[in-house]
């Protein structure tokens, strides 16, 4: 049997990915009452992306963005209150660097 290539792999992944999240959607998130729909479909957007997307893609964004798009990450983990498993010095570790990001506005 040929290898794939890491093209190939890449590919097969993010179809994964999509296929799961369309999957999650109709037989988890479509079940839901109204009122919880928001929050779930927020939650496989952002496990979409997480794992879909930047982890396939990885290789296309400089260190740098891929480090702005983490904070970013981590800063809708705190509104919606996902990072309550991180510990105070490490929330304000990841608040000074959003604010850091904020102000290097060019």
């Amino acid at each position: 049997m040929a290898q794939e290539s890491y093209e190939q792999r890449c590919d097969k992944r993010f179809y994964d990915a999509t296929i799961a999240a369309l999957k999650d959607i109709e037989e988890r998130v479509l079940q839901l009452p109204i009122d919880q729909r928001y929050a779930a479909a927020y939650g496989i957007l952002r496990g979409y992306f997480e794992h879909g997307i930047l982890v396939n893609f990885a290789p296309a964004f400089s260190e740098e963005q891929l480090a702005e798009i983490r904070i970013v990450l981590d800063q809708l983990s705190k509104v919606t209150g996902e990072d309550k498993h991180l510990d105070e010095a490490t929330r304000a570790k990841l608040d000074q660097l959003a604010q850091a990001l904020r102000e290097s506005e060019a």
